[in-house]
């Protein structure tokens, strides 16, 4: 009998980060044959057969629901995806319930922030995540940096690190939104990117590297899709900068588009202007796609991808002609990586349910 699974974490909508990858396991591990249920600590409240949401606006009542869902489900394997700051705790929590009701649970960590985060804790906080962590079956690093934090955190606990990727349907990504299909039916190239508005992100520094290809370029087109984070003082800030570069008709600002694969399929480059990553869900997506890939310098990112010297727009803008020039590649080792990590993830959770 396959292995029972169920994923903990947020999941879409809203779109983007943890919540994508989150689906993306989905997809693939039931493409792999294994039956996969859904507990959705996020703030949408999506539906389906699979599907159960907790509330996530009473945070006492949250955890009742979630140890009764523990000790009633007959799932074999629990895995709960963290990120930083609430969804860590989140998944702490999950890992004291799990150990109450003799749960087996598996944890991700991922996020740009993350090994800060974990290094800032002290005292009681740093006590109570060890304690919290001692009971997961396994712990799923998705790059080193975060990997070394975890085991400080955790030392002698299972380990295994695992990049954020996994096998895909491009072509089951569905329909761009009707606005995002008539911008990008308008412009060319298109370049793609994703991000809050936070200034961690530097889309104010994207904008302005897009903005000098359009000597060479006078048609080029930008689409940002923003993640629900982020504040109003940079929005206006981002908003002066399309403003200041005349790129009013160029720029398309989208949100909570339900696949990100659609338009990367449709574009001609991404690009990630992070100040500070993790392992990037949308440069992993866009790698598997064959899509021309200019990153920030981050301390991770993976093969294939075009780097620049993170802030700095002259360089960006280079590298951002070098990746159009290029073109698109096959794409076939960023897929081969995907597929690698799903049967990986599928003998990790056979390993934990018999206990081994």
């Amino acid at each position: 009998m396959a292995t029972r699974v169920t994923l903990i974490g947020h999941y879409p909508p809203p779109y983007g980060g943890v919540a994508t990858l989150m689906a993306q396991m989905e997809s693939a591990l039931g493409a792999a044959g294994l039956p996969v249920t859904i507990w959705n600590l996020g703030h949408g409240s999506p539906t389906g057969e699979r599907v159960v949401d907790f509330d996530d606006s009473n945070r006492v009542h949250e955890v009742w629901q979630l140890w009764r869902a523990l000790a009633g489900s007959e799932g074999d394997v629990f895995h709960v995806l963290s990120s930083s700051y609430r969804s860590f705790w989140m998944a702490s929590v999950c890992l004291v319930l799990a150990g109450m009701t003799r749960r087996k649970m598996v944890v991700s960590f991922v996020g740009g922030a993350f090994a800060e985060f974990v290094g800032s804790l002290r005292g009681g906080k740093r006590s109570f995540a060890r304690f919290a962590l001692s009971k997961a079956a396994m712990l799923l690093p998705c790059n080193e940096e975060i990997e070394r934090a975890v085991a400080k955190l955790a030392p002698g606990r299972p380990m295994r690190r695992i990049s954020n990727t996994f096998p895909f349907d491009a072509e089951a990504a569905g329909p761009l939104l009707e606005d995002v299909e008539r911008f990008v039916e308008s412009r060319s190239p298109v370049v793609s990117t994703t991000g809050a508005a936070s200034a961690e992100y530097d889309l104010v520094g994207a904008v302005r590297g897009v903005a000098g290809l359009r000597g060479k370029h006078p048609e080029v087109g930008f689409v940002i899709v923003m993640t629900r984070y982020g504040n109003s003082a940079y929005q206006e800030e981002l908003d002066r900068a399309i403003e200041e570069e005349g790129l009013a008709e160029h720029v398309l600002v989208a949100r909570d588009i339900p696949s990100f694969v659609a338009l990367l399929a449709r574009s001609d480059a991404f690009l990630r202007s992070t100040l500070v990553d993790g392992d990037s869900m949308s440069v992993r997506e866009a790698l598997s796609l064959g899509l021309p890939t200019v990153a920030s310098d981050t301390p991770f990112r993976p093969e294939g991808v075009i780097l620049y010297r993170k802030g700095e727009v002259p360089d960006m803008m280079e590298k951002l002609e070098a990746a159009l020039s290029a073109g698109r590649a096959d794409g076939a080792d960023a897929r081969e990586e995907a597929g690698e990590n799903l049967e990986a993830l599928v003998g990790i959770y056979e390993d934990v349910a018999r206990g081994s």
